[in-house]
């Protein structure tokens, strides 16, 4: 009590009133997060809220790795997934107010040496940034699925070359520009683009043209406790309905890190975020020109006026999540060291957007990944090197209950097509249909079963 008494008089001498000072301090939403945590599970979570551009709270709870004292801090670096596309694509409009490339330059004007096939010729940057290129999408990785990934050496920038003309000789996934295949190789070709045109790493170019201007300054390409002053959450695995600490942290796959192998602080994920708002809302400031925040808002994916929208991004080990009121200049942004977590990144967005932005409408679900299960069932699906499905786990009181998904069920076929004749590209949207019928495999012997949205 002492303290506050001492910090009134200190304001009051400032000529400011109390309320209008406490108005101004960031909220600290431990205790919120401390109820998510709790209700989840999760060994640790850290989030934040942005609006106009401030700070308007922040907070981090729980431990950095289960079974260690040690509790998570503000500047702990968070593993933020496919968020990191939108540094992408950030980086690219960077690139396009320099007049280096523009949205409709093609990869055959782009990479004039690289051998690809003729599909892909005309595929622009514009396609790229919405999932629309054909690109194979690199989605589900292993050394078995996708040996190129493991197979390649040299530099991060190397291998991204090498990559790319490893990719740019595959089949399409679609026909380019017929519809949108989400796809990391997409944007791990995005990234050497931007290397070639500045003639230096994704990596420098990223800290040059985003980090930077943006005061990201613990913001790494990599992944936390990879390396000297990257001290961060350690990762979990989902195990039933817990979650067990990986043994040690490791490199990302450098072909594909621009498709979001990104770490940084809650607070510098926030600053992020809050400039993406900016940038939906047509006020970039000096990072951006209108036109190019524009078309970027034009070129992502997703609901057209991203307003509650929600963005998730992860590797198994970490999830991330961010969603945006672009006409409120409302950013929430959310990580924990909980792996396969969505649905606890969505509880504490709701719970902080009705704590500090009552204001504004809930967010509306829904997800960047189209490749992901999604939560209209209530299942989460793991896939393992050769590309099999195992529903991970089954909300309570979801429709997937209900209609008899259980943990550890293998599915075999949707709509009674067998799982390894759909590609890759396709079987999220074939589950997001209803009704669903699928074939699983559970303790030897085949079940069928039909789900309901809503029922």
């Amino acid at each position: 009590m002492s303290i506050v008494r001492f910090c009134l008089c200190s304001l009051m001498l400032a000529g400011l009133s109390f309320n209008e000072v406490a108005a101004q301090q960031p909220r600290d939403l431990a205790p919120l997060l401390s109820e998510v945590r709790e209700k989840t599970r999760a060994p640790g979570l850290a989030a934040a809220v942005m609006r106009d551009g401030k700070l308007a709270g922040a907070g981090v709870t729980g431990v950095r790795q289960l079974n260690d004292p040690a509790a998570v801090e503000r500047g702990d670096l968070l593993m933020i997934g496919s968020c990191g596309k939108s540094l992408t694509r950030l980086l690219i409009g960077r690139l396009v107010d320099r007049r280096l490339l523009s949205f409709e330059s093609t990869l055959k004007e782009l990479l004039p040496d690289v051998p690809m096939r003729d599909e892909y010729a005309r595929v622009s940057i514009a396609d790229l940034l919405a999932h629309r290129g054909g690109i194979q999408p690199y989605t589900e990785i292993g050394p078995r699925r996708t040996p190129k990934l493991f197979e390649l050496t040299g530099t991060p920038r190397e291998q991204r070359a090498a990559f790319v003309a490893h990719v740019l000789n595959e089949p399409p996934a679609a026909t380019p520009g017929a519809r949108m295949v989400y796809s990391n190789a997409g944007y791990g070709l995005l990234g050497h683009v931007a290397e070639r045109l500045l003639k230096q790493s994704f990596e420098e170019a990223l800290r040059a043209e985003v980090f930077e201007p943006l005061a990201m300054k613990s913001a790494i390409v990599g992944l936390p406790n990879s390396g000297p002053g990257r001290t961060g959450l350690f990762g979990h695995r989902r195990d039933g309905q817990t979650f067990r600490p990986v043994a040690e942290a490791h490199e990302p796959l450098a072909a594909i890190a621009p498709a979001g192998m990104m770490s940084c602080s809650i607070d510098d994920f926030a600053r992020f975020a809050a400039q993406l708002a900016a940038n939906e809302a047509g006020k970039p400031g000096k990072f951006l020109t209108d036109a190019t925040a524009r078309k970027l808002r034009e070129a992502r994916p997703g609901d057209p006026d991203g307003e509650g929208e929600i963005f998730f991004g992860g590797e198994g080990t970490y999830t991330a999540a961010f969603a945006l009121w672009p006409s409120r200049g409302v950013a929430i942004v959310v990580g924990t060291n909980a792996g396969d977590s969505d649905d606890v990144c969505e509880a504490a967005i709701d719970a902080l957007r009705a704590a500090c932005a009552p204001d504004i409408p809930a967010r509306r679900a829904a997800r960047d990944d189209a490749a992901a299960s999604g939560p209209r069932y209530g299942f989460m699906i793991r896939a393992d090197d050769s590309g099999r499905w195992t529903v991970d786990r089954v909300e309570a009181g979801s429709a997937a209950e209900r209609g008899g998904v259980k943990a550890g069920d293998v599915i075999v076929a949707i709509d009674g097509e067998s799982l390894d004749n759909i590609p890759e590209e396709r079987r999220g949207d074939r589950l997001r249909k209803s009704p669903l019928k699928i074939s699983v495999e559970r303790d030897g012997r085949s079940v069928e079963l039909l789900l309901k949205h809503g029922g």
